[in-house]
């Protein structure tokens, strides 16, 4: 299921959202890459044919049956000539090495005109030279084309073949045919994307092989060619003492039919022979199941690996054994997982970024286990929440364009796909497909077991905007073993409505809202080792908020998985997220600031502070009474004033002033004003503009309660 739910996506993709919108690849032409150009796929269905061969002919193909889908695929947003072909492999080849290829089938869901067909040996070097044959055909169907001179299969082990087709594509047409047969394998098309013309992965494995095949014409093929095909199982992870149960594929790739329990397969563990297998009932060209199980007491915590060889046919060694290998961990306990991981790989001049945001949000509504990073790229322009961290992490992940997301920095099911997929589907298909992703989320919560957990505190001061981290957890016994010791812990600082332009379906938007903006990654885009203590571990970190975020809207993402810069190799699957919590920043409460105030008298300036819960006053740094009179003096005297409140468990707030304690009026002043009650004194500069305390030459103004004022001029 989760090959389908990661990359089968691509089918409801917009066209521009995957090529225009696409990064520069480091592709080759000739060299066969990736990249998500599929879409407007529909649902296919199987419809049997028959093809009369003679008696020293087969078919070859990924798979050699006369299926055909009645319901196609088509590359809508691309229309044109366009070639597609898939690369056989030299297994698949070695019974028709030293064979001629006299025609090619070539099956179409519905009718196009097809105008070549061509094949090329693939080396370790790439594609080799091609031999091309023009044809007109393109019936609904199987199309057999005769080619002349036939092309011989080299008889070299080593080689594989590329073989395909040109056909015509509109875009509304939809004639390539897959068909869920045979061992599954990628097929190309040759494209211009990112800048680049190669032949890339056009992600059809998701519905099947292309319907495309050879008649090859032998007088050797051999009576008997055991092929082992898939070796399987439905998870990756097994608790100690809970079987792994499995299933291997073999068919006979000869002419004849293998009878019952004529093949013996030997099946190892760890290297150690542990059983044998049979094939139940007869075999011929079609691949067959045959299922085996293996005990798991005793086995430590870690990988094994199954090994399935081919030992003999008919009581006789056979010479050229075929092996299947499959990797499987065995685990001591684990935690439920709290949350996924996605990171958005977005930007604000992506045109259809938007989109992508627009359906996690379907995604999101349907879940409360995410926790979602908006990560911005500049894709024609700077974006404005665009960092040298954001950039790294596109590099890391090995994203090709926008808008594309990660989710647990998981590729699903194939160890060499890249863990970065678009997210620019059609508005009409966000909830189907967000229902497709949940599953998807859901498998991996069931088949992935969580070997750590994750608590995060965290507080940000708004008077320092100084923010403290602490995330810990339990882990797992096993949890080195099963993790490795170089895993890592990374903590995100995300920022919600944050507003600044978004480019949407070619219209700027002003005041577009982004959420999830990633604002730094703690420590460091690659993470951190755990601080572990026995079976728990604790990282603590401090962090100086800037002005312009607003904390009232921070949020930390912390997450332990495999390390990210394994994706600088193209190691894609070695970097999984295990575990994530996502929590809101708490702003720590501030008691409400004092107020401080003076009354002057003939005499005295009496300085009062006033506020919520416990008042502290201090006069030039000492704490003094409160309220605090000073005697007036012949001449006017400045000190600093600091008034502290706190309230329960509120942070202490603080304020700072200067007061000017005036120096005495004249008797004759004295006398004038005697009895009178300040009610207010102020300060000014010479160029009359009022200041909080004096400064230089200053005029202090005092008014009295029954109207009547006083200035005098000061130097301070």
């Amino acid at each position: 299921m989760k090959k389908f739910l990661l990359f089968s996506l691509v089918a409801m993709l917009l066209p521009v959202a995957m090529t225009a919108q696409s990064l520069r690849t480091t592709t080759l032409t000739g060299v066969l890459q990736r990249a998500g150009v599929v879409q407007s796929f529909d649902n296919r269905q199987k419809a049997p044919a028959q093809i009369d061969l003679a008696s020293n002919q087969m078919i070859l193909g990924h798979y050699d049956t006369d299926e055909v889908s009645t319901d196609g695929l088509g590359l809508t947003g691309m229309p044109g000539v366009l070639p597609i072909a898939i690369e056989l492999t030299p297994a698949e080849l070695e019974v028709f090495r030293g064979g001629k290829i006299v025609a090619f089938r070539v099956g179409l869901a519905a009718i196009t005109p097809v105008t070549r067909v061509f094949a090329a040996p693939v080396t370790g070097q790439g594609i080799g030279e091609f031999t091309e044959w023009s044809c007109n055909v393109g019936n609904q169907g199987w199309n057999v084309i005769p080619v002349d001179p036939p092309y011989e299969i080299a008889d070299d082990e080593n080689l594989g073949l590329f073989i395909g087709f040109d056909y015509q594509q509109t875009s509304s047409n939809y004639p390539i045919s897959a068909v869920d047969a045979g061992v599954i394998y990628p097929s190309y098309m040759y494209l211009t994307s990112g800048g680049q013309t190669a032949w890339f992965d056009v992600g059809l494995q998701d519905y099947g092989n292309l319907s495309l095949q050879c008649i090859v014409e032998s007088d050797h093929f051999p009576q008997y060619a055991v092929q082992l095909g898939r070796l399987t199982s439905e998870g990756k992870y097994f608790k100690s003492g809970d079987p792994v149960e499995y299933t291997v594929t073999m068919r006979n790739a000869g002419v004849a039919t293998i009878d019952p329990e004529a093949v013996v397969l030997d099946v190892y563990l760890d290297g150690e022979k542990v059983g044998e297998l049979n094939n139940a009932t007869s075999i011929g060209r079609n691949f067959i199941n045959i299922n085996g199980s293996i005990p798991t007491e005793g086995l430590e915590s870690g990988a094994h690996n199954i090994t399935i060889t081919t030992t003999s046919l008919n009581g006789e060694a056979i010479e050229s054994p075929k092996t299947l290998n499959y990797e499987f961990f065995i685990y001591a306990n684990s935690f439920p997982r709290q949350k996924h991981l996605i990171e958005q790989l977005t930007s604000n001049s992506c045109t259809y970024c938007p989109l992508g945001t627009s359906f996690l949000q379907v995604l999101s509504n349907l879940r409360d286990d995410i926790a979602w990073v908006g990560i911005h790229g500049n894709q024609s322009s700077k974006d404005p929440a665009n960092t040298a961290q954001c950039d790294s992490i596109f590099s890391l992940v090995g994203a090709q364009g926008w808008p594309y997301g990660v989710f647990d920095r998981s590729t699903g099911w194939n160890d060499d796909v890249n863990i970065a997929s678009g997210l620019g589907y059609y508005e009409e298909n966000h909830v189907e497909y967000a229902g497709y992703l949940s599953q998807f989320l859901d498998y991996l919560s069931e088949m992935v077991p969580t070997f750590a957990t994750i608590d995060i505190n965290s507080e940000v001061n708004p008077l320092t905007r100084e923010a403290t981290i602490s995330v810990t957890g339990e882990i797992t016994p096993d949890f080195d073993t099963m993790m490795g010791e170089d895993a890592k812990l990374t903590v995100y600082i995300t920022e919600d409505s944050v507003v600044y332009r978004q480019l949407n379906q070619g219209k700027w938007i002003p005041k577009y809202v982004h959420n999830g903006v990633l604002r730094l990654a703690v420590n460091t885009v690659k993470g951190m080792a755990l601080n572990k203590d026995g079976e728990t571990y604790k990282n603590d970190y401090s962090v100086m908020i800037p002005d312009a975020w607003n904390i009232e809207k921070l949020n930390v993402i912390a997450f332990i998985s495999r390390p990210i810069m394994n994706g600088a190799t193209g190691v894609y699957t070695d970097m999984y997220v295990n575990n994530t919590e996502k929590v809101p920043m708490t702003v720590l409460p501030v008691t409400a600031a004092p107020e401080i105030t003076t009354e002057v008298t003939d005499s005295t300036v009496t300085i009062t502070a006033s506020g919520e819960g416990e008042v502290l006053l201090y006069v030039d740094g000492e704490l003094v009474e409160n309220p605090y009179t000073i005697e007036r003096g012949l001449e006017d005297v400045t000190i600093t004033v600091v008034a502290t409140a706190q309230e329960g468990d509120k942070l202490m707030n603080t304020v700072t002033t200067k007061v000017v304690i005036p120096a005495k009026e004249s008797d004759a002043v004295n006398e004038l004003f005697a009895g009178k009650t300040v009610a207010r004194v102020r300060y000014f500069n010479m160029m009359g503009q009022e200041m909080t305390s004096p400064n230089g030459a200053t005029l202090v103004v005092t008014t009295y309660t029954d109207g009547t004022t006083t200035a005098a001029k000061v130097l301070k």
